[in-house]
């Protein structure tokens, strides 16, 4: 896959994903470039990112709304609903799946 996608979150243009990858059908990663408005969401993605045991029965820092409402824009217009994905903000890695 050589294309570049685009991650949503609702209308919100977080980034353009480069470099995908995908060891099977449903999971895939590559690099992203963040938008300004996708810097914002350094401290939901970083506290998701944590492997952290204690995180899990913790409350959210953000508000629940930032887990839902994400797509990858296929092509123009071709939207695809993901799972909030994982992203690694030091080395702009990102995984998702369909």
């Amino acid at each position: 896959m050589t294309q570049q996608l685009n991650l949503y979150h609702g209308s919100i243009l977080i980034g353009t994903i480069a470099s995908i990858a995908t060891e099977d059908d449903e999971e895939y990663n590559g690099i992203i470039t963040f938008t300004p408005e996708g810097e914002t969401y350094r401290h939901v993605f970083e506290f998701l990112a944590k492997d952290d045991p204690s995180n899990a029965a913790a409350e959210l820092p953000f508000e629940e709304t930032y887990l839902d409402d994400w797509f990858i824009e296929k092509e123009e217009g071709l939207m695809q609903e993901i799972a909030i994905p994982t992203i690694n903000f030091d080395e702009c890695e990102i995984i998702w799946q369909e």
